[in-house]
């Protein structure tokens, strides 16, 4: 095998992960998805709760969309920079605002490895000029 074999491994199971994400925020009970009304709970319940209502549902709504789209981008190859940086981003929130609040460990070593695999991701794929 050769490294773009596992470019392209490591972007499938990336670009999955991250698609899987998106769609089971926007659809409960696809594939254990929590829906955008447990979603927007959720971000209500981790200290975003200033957003009111609507404001947790349409962060919601933007998390899921950017998850889908972002993973989709890693899927074809396109963007991965930005791609990449931005899921990293998330990661950082998502252990901020939900992980390491709740002490679950073995939840935090996954969203710190996933912040730091993706972020190394990003770092070798900046365009050029940026």
């Amino acid at each position: 095998m050769n490294t773009t074999t596992g470019n392209l491994i490591i972007r499938i199971g990336i670009g999955l992960l991250f698609v899987w994400g998106g769609l089971e925020k926007f659809i409960e009970g696809f594939l254990g998805g929590v829906g955008l009304q447990a979603m927007a709970d959720m971000l209500k319940g981790s200290g975003l709760a200033f957003l009111g209502d609507t404001g947790t549902y349409v962060l919601g709504a933007i998390l899921a969309l950017s998850e889908l789209v972002a993973g989709i981008l890693v899927l074809l190859g396109k963007q991965l920079f930005y791609a990449y940086a931005f899921l990293a981003f998330v990661m950082i929130m998502a252990l901020v605002l939900v992980h390491i609040p709740s002490g679950k460990w073995i939840n935090i070593m996954i969203h710190i490895a996933l912040v730091c695999t993706l972020a190394g991701l990003a770092i070798n794929n900046k365009p050029n000029r940026l």
